[in-house]
């Protein structure tokens, strides 16, 4: 339940093993309805990969599509990538805003996809692309 970014000093190889293949990618509009179509995609394609925790991949996707919608508002990517030791699922959008991890507050009714995101994900983190960023979450391959 680590974040890594592009000026982190870890070396993700150690974690991801090699790439293996783009099992899927999606693009949605930023529109709520997205997040839905999101976990569907996922939910049909990860339902056979009994190597992860399914359960928390879509818990996961759901967030990462939602955090896009509201704070990115702009078109975004799904893809799901099979690495040798983890399945990532990457969004990515047209905000090069980072994603903030916000104090816990029980009264307001946001801001806690991220904690789900760091307690779901066995890791997760962004890039800084030239359009705007990619979000990852990985789950390790059991």
């Amino acid at each position: 339940m680590s974040a890594f970014n592009e000026s982190g000093s870890s070396d993700l190889a150690i974690y991801f093993g090699d790439f293996l293949a783009t099992m899927a990618s999606w693009t949605f509009p930023a529109m709520s309805d997205s997040v839905l179509m999101a976990r569907q995609q996922v939910t049909a394609l990860l339902s056979n990969e009994n190597s992860i925790d399914l359960d928390h991949a879509i818990a996961v996707t759901s967030e990462l599509v939602a955090n896009s919608v509201v704070h990115a508002a702009t078109e975004l990517h799904v893809v799901l990538e099979r690495w040798q030791y983890m399945v990532k699922v990457v969004v990515e959008d047209l905000n090069d805003q980072i994603p903030v991890m916000r104090s816990m507050d029980v009264a307001v009714d946001s801001g806690r996809g991220m904690h789900i995101i760091d307690k779901f994900a066995d890791l997760w983190g962004y890039e800084l692309t030239e359009n705007g960023k990619r979000i990852w979450a990985g789950f390790t391959v059991n």
